[in-house]
C-alpha cells in the first residue's frame, strides 16, 4: 500500500486529503505528511520524555471539536490528565482504553526525530495502518519504522 493510501485514513476528510497532495511535492511524502500533520493540528508531536500540559488531552479535545464527535467523558479526560506514567508508550495504551469503545486510537507515525508524532483515526482502519514500512531508514529498528498502536 502506498503512503497516499495510508494518508487517506489519516485524513479521513477527502478535501484535506486533496489539499495535502496539492500543497505537498518536495518529493518526500513521508516528510511532507509530518509537517502537514503537524500544519493542521492532525498531527500531535510530543518529547519522547513525556508530555507537557497535559498535551494529549487537549489533542483529544481538539478533534472532538473539529470533528463534531465525543471520544471520552469529562470524568475519562480528567483520569487521564491525572495519570503517572513512566515511558509515554504507558500514556498512549490508557488513551487507547479510554478512545476504545467509540471505535477510535491513538496511533504513533514513524519519524526520524526525537518526538512521538500522535493521530487518531478509526480502529476499522487498524490492520491497514500498521501493515507498511513508511520510514526507510535501517539505523532505526523496524518496528518504528511503522505506524505503530499501543493497547
Amino acid at each position: 500500500m502506498s503512503l497516499k493510501e495510508i494518508a487517506q485514513y489519516i485524513f479521513n476528510d477527502s478535501k484535506e486529503m486533496e489539499t495535502f497532495l496539492q500543497e505537498n511535492r518536495s518529493g518526500d511524502l513521508h516528510e511532507d505528511l509530518l509537517k502537514y500533520g503537524l500544519t493542521t493540528k492532525q498531527f500531535l508531536y510530543v518529547d519522547f520524555k513525556g508530555e507537557d500540559y497535559q498535551e494529549i488531552v487537549n489533542f483529544i479535545l481538539d478533534y472532538e471539536a473539529a470533528h463534531d464527535i465525543e471520544l471520552a467523558v469529562q470524568e475519562e479526560l480528567e483520569q487521564l490528565e491525572a495519570f503517572q506514567y513512566e515511558f509515554l508508550p504507558e500514556k498512549i495504551k490508557e488513551t487507547n482504553k479510554i478512545l476504545l469503545p467509540k471505535g477510535y486510537g491513538l496511533f504513533t507515525y514513524p519519524n526520524s526525530g526525537d518526538f512521538y508524532a500522535l493521530f487518531i483515526a478509526k480502529l476499522e482502519n487498524l490492520t491497514i495502518l500498521l501493515q507498511e514500512e513508511l520510514l526507510f531508514d535501517d539505523y532505526i529498528p523496524f518496528q518504528e519504522r511503522c505506524i505503530q498502536y499501543y493497547s
